[in-house]
């Protein structure tokens, strides 16, 4: 038997023709809910590996081309997650500390554009 998504529409209608047997693809009914904490944890995961990815590549460079040894790293890491653990929890906003950045140090992170919009 062949499924119905490897065939295109006049494949299945010769097939149908000839008398072949067609596997339809079941029908799933999904409540809105369900579909939306799917939605959430498919978010939620994709948000941690970013935050994993910004985190990794810094680290490599403060590691690989600044000599920092796994004590630094550590500490660095550390600070890190619980400045993001402070984000998490609002206690802290993300324009709270590109003022921070900008005012104290002069620094200014550029984003194509701010809220998605």
């Amino acid at each position: 038997m062949e499924r119905v998504n490897e065939m295109n529409r006049a494949e299945r209608r010769k097939a149908e023709k000839k008398g072949q047997a067609i596997q339809k693809e079941p029908v799933i009914n999904i409540k809105s809910s369900d579909v939306q904490q799917l939605k959430k944890n498919a978010a939620k995961e994709a948000a941690d590996t970013a935050f994993l990815l910004m985190l990794s590549i810094p680290m490599s460079v403060l590691h690989d081309k600044h000599g920092w040894g796994k004590v630094r790293c550590e500490r660095f890491i550390d600070q890190v997650l619980d400045l993001y653990d402070s984000f998490e929890k609002d206690y802290v906003a993300l324009d709270d500390l590109e003022k921070c950045l900008g005012d104290e140090a002069g620094i200014k992170i550029e984003r194509s554009s701010k809220n998605g919009k």
